[in-house]
């Protein structure tokens, strides 16, 4: 999604476009992985000093009640957001050493029989995958 596009989105469903706002869509436009609400607001907490990080989590909460983010968790408990991709969704591999994530182009469904899913009369909406492991520097540090 672009900026535009984003914005619209919010704009259809009657949300206005605040400078915070767009200073939240603005660093995940620039990041190109995953983020903490946390890491949000300590990119954005020098431009706006009173910006609260509630103020941060609703407007991602917003942001992913519309689609615009896909949530993901890599198992330490923390949610993290990155802007939604055309298909809807991403695979990752997680490295339990430093935490960074990598995508996959592997989806689990692509090699799935669908009457799986009908035969127990339920529809798939979304879902996720991560593998979870330790990436290639952390495995050398180790070494």
């Amino acid at each position: 999604m672009n900026v535009q596009e984003i914005i619209t989105k919010l704009r259809e469903n009657g949300y206005k476009i605040t400078p915070q706002r767009q200073e939240i869509i603005g660093v995940l436009m620039l990041e190109k992985k995953h983020l903490t609400v946390e890491e949000i607001h300590t990119r954005i907490a020098h431009r706006y000093p009173n910006l609260s990080p509630d103020t941060v989590y609703r407007n991602v909460g917003v942001l992913a009640q519309l689609n615009v983010l896909a949530r993901a968790d890599f198992g330490d408990g923390k949610a993290r957001y990155k802007l939604m991709e055309h298909d809807g969704h991403k695979h990752h591999l997680v490295c339990l050493g430093c935490g960074n994530s990598e995508e996959v182009d592997f989806c689990p469904l692509d090699y799935m029989d669908g009457r799986t899913f009908r035969d127990k009369k339920f529809d798939v909406r979304r879902h996720s995958f991560e593998i979870y492991g330790y990436c290639w520097a952390c495995r050398k540090k180790e070494a």
